[in-house]
């Protein structure tokens, strides 16, 4: 009996501290600090360009809008708690772990990625499958403004360099180069629409020159696993008149 009533207490001591746990930050402010401070290599001189509200979630994008090479940030909330996450350029290419990228390292390292930061925002957020569902979602089609079903959109793959700021750092690469390095993409997304059971989610971010490969993971109710792959589809070239 005595152990009964020592295990309840137990439990109900882990139930008083888990609800008076607070995840995230007070403010926008107070997450964005947090990445600055992390990141010092991202322009702290930043600007909400963008903002979805969805009853208590919301996503804004932040960024300096005089640079045109920039690093952006990302604000998520979940009932009036925030988590930031860096959203760098594609000069970063430890952070975007990019699948297909024979390019040397030459900007400084972040050591994290953006399936870690993604990660660390459920968890910061404490958010559940729905929620990162809405929030995934909202991100890609209303902030980074995807496309999707890429499979039925071989012409945006096809004979096309997405063109992205000449980087000095970088050899240049041959737009034949470029177009083959597309066009794996593709042939990649339309193996996977073949299979019968689809459990990837691929979406085309032209602005960023990225494709973003979601893969959801999970196999159980209210489970949340997921992994994130990206692919790099700029050409580090003069821009293109097409």
């Amino acid at each position: 009996m005595k152990k009964i009533i020592l295990i309840l207490i137990v439990f109900s001591i882990l139930i008083s501290c888990n609800k008076g746990k607070k995840y995230g930050f007070d403010s926008p402010e107070e997450s964005i600090k947090s990445v600055l401070d992390n990141f010092p290599m991202i322009d702290k001189k930043l600007e909400k360009v963008t903002k979805v509200d969805l009853d208590s979630l919301s996503v804004t994008l932040y960024k300096n809008p005089e640079k045109k090479d920039y690093d952006e940030v990302l604000v998520f909330e979940k009932n009036k708690r925030f988590y930031s996450i860096p959203f760098f350029s594609n000069m970063y290419f430890d952070y975007w772990d990019f699948i297909n990228e024979k390019q040397p390292l030459l900007y400084p390292k972040t050591n994290t990625t953006f399936e870690k930061q993604m990660n660390i925002l459920v968890r910061e957020l404490n958010l559940k499958p729905a929620d990162f569902t809405i929030l995934t979602k909202v991100m890609m089609s209303n902030i980074l403004n995807t496309e999707t079903n890429l499979y039925l959109k071989p012409k945006i793959f096809e004979n096309y360099v997405y063109s992205t700021y000449r980087v000095d750092k970088y050899k240049l690469e041959e737009s034949d180069s470029c177009i083959n390095r597309t066009q794996s993409v593709f042939n990649h997304i339309l193996k996977d629409s073949e299979k019968t059971m689809q459990y990837n989610q691929y979406f085309l971010d032209s602005e960023n020159g990225r494709v973003y490969e979601l893969i959801n993971e999970s196999r159980k109710r209210g489970e949340l696993k997921f992994k994130i792959k990206t692919y790099r589809i700029d050409c580090f070239s003069h821009r293109l008149n097409i």
